[in-house]
């Protein structure tokens, strides 16, 4: 009898437990959130780890430097900020502000860490259409990144075993 009741117990319980752990299908919204957050968090992970010494890399002489492209996704995160809080942001002055800052890892991490901690919790509670865009553009950066990455014989963090 005992069998019985806790075969039953178990076939009763099962559907429930099967609904409260199937995985939900993300909101449009939801979704950006987290593409956000995931490519801001590698883009973070290379800063930290790209060789402090290779900042000054550029694949061409026309092009941004790696610490200018770490630096430039800071900027655009700063801009997305400051874009949903509905303030202006001058991107020329921000940009030309970068030149008299220290050229080091730890001014550019620093700086990036900062600008997501402002970042992520108006992603999370109010992504809007915006960030579509934004998001391509970060991607951009994100792809230059690599290709440092790879033309330096290196192995980008997102592709290491």
């Amino acid at each position: 009898m005992k069998t019985l009741l806790v075969a039953a117990s178990l076939l009763l319980a099962s559907p429930a437990m099967h609904a409260q752990t199937a995985p939900q299908t993300p909101t449009y919204e939801r979704a950006v959130a987290n593409t956000w957050k995931n490519l801001h968090n590698k883009i973070l992970t290379m800063a930290k780890d790209f060789p402090e010494d290779k900042y000054g890399w550029k694949p061409h002489p026309d092009s941004r430097n790696m610490e200018q492209e770490f630096r430039h996704v800071t900027i655009g995160l700063e801009m997305t900020t400051a874009s949903l809080k509905g303030e202006k942001f001058d991107f020329a002055a921000r940009e030309k502000a970068d030149d008299t800052k220290p050229h080091t890892r730890a001014s550019v991490v620093s700086e990036m860490e900062a600008a997501i901690a402002a970042s992520y919790p108006l992603v999370e509670s109010q992504p809007k259409p915006l960030l579509v865009g934004w998001l391509d553009h970060q991607g951009e950066h994100y792809g230059k990144m690599v290709d440092g990455y790879r033309v330096n014989g290196l192995v980008p963090p997102v592709s290491r075993k």
